[in-house]
């Protein structure tokens, strides 16, 4: 596991550390592009590489009413951290005396707290201070001022546009999840608990595990071709995110996994990831039980056969 520390206890280093800095919601390309320049820098001079970044998310304190839902759960980033081979993560407490800092401030609190400092990494918009007053041409002149490698990561493009979280929440919730993938260099997925629910799913004869997600960002309501990763095994599965109205109406929106093969897993209370392949339809309502068995079963048909595909294609 990777190291996790605040700046105000970060423990004294003897090597080069080579800091890679930004928000990286969600992790994509760009914000891996970074990081492995950070990583890159570090594994040329022998040191090693860390990420700063903030907890919680600074539109969190600075405009919390347009705070988007984040992509990652802490606990998927750290993973994600992980391949990347960063040694660890500064987490900083952004409060409301943090945002007070100067640009300039703040530059040397890092350097008065990581004194091994040798190199800085950013991406091309990154802005930094009070008021977002530092941007990346005034980093660079602090840098070069105080012998510090400086490297600014340009834009990376998808399909000609620039790749953003933003663009990759919007991509999820609308349920474009192959736009989702090529932006993060994989499946989107979210983690959650198994919790009891009501088990309507046993009753229709295809049990499911209700799934309490910790992520934010969830696709659309409907059916996807899904796998679930649990205590290190990875099943293949259905998903459903919806209200179950063909059961009951004014229900709130539950997400529920049903395991293709795999049967008497107990998965109760259990700590579970659910990556999302494709997206088979729409949630909707049926006239009865007996339709929706129906379309159950051509679902599943259609589960297997994107399943299969997706194996193909990895």
């Amino acid at each position: 596991m990777i190291a996790i520390h605040q700046l105000e206890t970060f423990p004294s280093r003897t090597q080069p550390l080579s800091l890679a800095l930004g928000n990286f919601d969600g992790l994509h390309i760009g914000h891996a592009a970074v990081i492995q320049s950070a990583v890159k820098i570090a594994q040329q001079k022998k040191g090693e590489a860390w990420v700063f970044t903030f907890d919680p998310h600074p539109r969190r304190v600075l405009h919390p009413e347009t705070a988007p839902p984040l992509l990652n759960t802490r606990s998927q980033q750290n993973a994600l951290l992980e391949k990347l081979h960063v040694s660890g993560a500064i987490l900083q407490p952004f409060d409301q005396s943090f945002m007070q800092l100067e640009p300039e401030t703040f530059f040397h609190l890092l350097r008065e707290k990581l004194p091994t400092l040798t190199s800085i990494s950013v991406g091309h918009d990154w802005s930094f201070g009070k008021n977002r007053a530092g941007n990346v041409d005034f980093l660079k002149t602090l840098c070069h001022e105080h012998q510090i490698e400086f490297h600014v990561q340009p834009p990376i493009e998808w399909n000609h546009e620039r790749v953003s979280s933003t663009r990759i929440r919007a991509a999820v919730q609308s349920g474009d999840l192959n736009a989702a993938r090529n932006m993060l260099a994989r499946p989107f997925s979210l983690q959650g608990t198994v919790v009891h629910g009501e088990k309507i799913g046993r009753q229709l004869g295809y049990p499911t595990a209700n799934i309490d997600p910790k992520n934010e960002c969830l696709p659309p309501n409907g059916v996807y071709a899904a796998q679930l990763k649990v205590e290190g095994q990875t099943f293949d599965a259905a998903a459903y995110i919806g209200d179950r109205r063909t059961i009951h109406a004014d229900k709130p929106t539950v997400l529920e996994v049903h395991l293709l093969k795999q049967k008497n897993i107990d998965l109760y209370t259990k700590e579970v990831e659910i990556t999302f392949l494709e997206t088979i339809r729409g949630d909707r309502k049926f006239e009865n039980t007996d339709q929706l068995k129906k379309q159950i079963a051509h679902d599943l048909e259609a589960i297997h056969r994107a399943l299969i595909n997706c194996n193909k294609n990895t």
